[in-house]
């Protein structure tokens, strides 16, 4: 007796640190997500014709903005789904699906800033000459005191002191490099760190729904054996009739009243 109450008891302590650690990884999940949602707000709001414009373009931001909100609402849906598992299975189900999607887009945008670093020269010469505003072009060269790309004379951006000296600077090539693919690490090391917050929480949501999937066996192998002895006893009384008589009820009974006195 000692023995199946200390199981239990150990069964309750593991249920619980289960949820726990599901609760913390979900926690730091979420965060990523409001991460994404301040740093995007901030720099949506301070938008400016910086050297920084030029990697947290629009569409980058909108884009992270839309990926800290999905990840907040996932997160949601796998702290709703932890408050009763056993009865919100398909939430479960739902988070583990919406944490794949988070893993697989956070990595995709993470190997595509990667990829960007490779191609630095030919990417951002195009972006100087074609894509780039003078402003943006004219931030590059006032920072690096420097004029046009390869030199002076390509797409320089007017207006700028460095380009009006009476000793032609060399172009900006090597500060855009420098400077492109330092801010593109920095942004790739968070995504990555981002993966793994993610994947960590895939696991977690992943045992938890195995640990789930346990109890909800045993209480169905509990439930299914109280009926198979309920429906034993019930055909042992129909086989043999009713319970035995007991002894007094085997004694005749005399037909004269008994006095009491």
């Amino acid at each position: 007796m000692r023995a199946a109450e200390i199981g239990s008891d150990l069964s309750l302590k593991l249920k619980s640190s289960v949820r726990i650690g599901f609760g913390f990884v979900t926690a730091c999940y979420m965060l990523t997500g409001m991460a994404a949602l301040a740093v995007g707000g901030y720099f949506m709001a301070t938008h400016d014709t910086s050297r920084r414009s030029a990697m947290l373009t629009s569409n980058v931001l909108r884009s992270l903005l839309a990926a800290g909100i999905y990840i907040a609402l996932s997160a949601l849906v796998g702290v709703y789904g932890s408050l009763a598992p056993l009865t919100r299975k398909s939430w479960l189900i739902a988070y583990i699906v919406l944490i794949v999607g988070t893993v697989l887009f956070e990595t995709g945008i993470g190997i595509w800033m990667w990829s960007r670093t490779l191609d630095i020269d030919d990417l951002y010469g195009y972006n100087w000459r074609h894509l780039w505003s003078d402003d943006i072009k004219r931030s590059f060269q006032n920072k690096a005191n420097c004029c046009g790309y390869l030199n002076a004379h390509d797409s320089p951006a007017s207006g700028s002191a460095s380009c009006t000296e009476s000793v032609m600077p060399y172009g900006c090539m090597v500060s855009v490099q420098q400077y492109t693919h330092g801010y593109l690490t920095y942004i790739y090391s968070w995504l990555f760190g981002f993966v793994f917050v993610a994947v960590v929480a895939l696991l977690a949501a992943m045992v938890l729904m195995v640990v789930r999937n346990d109890e909800e066996r045993l209480r169905w192998s509990r439930a299914n054996a109280i009926f198979r002895s309920l429906k034993k006893a019930n055909s042992e009384i129909t086989l043999y009739g009713h319970e035995p008589k007991s002894c007094q009820d085997d004694i005749p009974q005399s037909p004269y009243p008994v006095n009491s006195q």
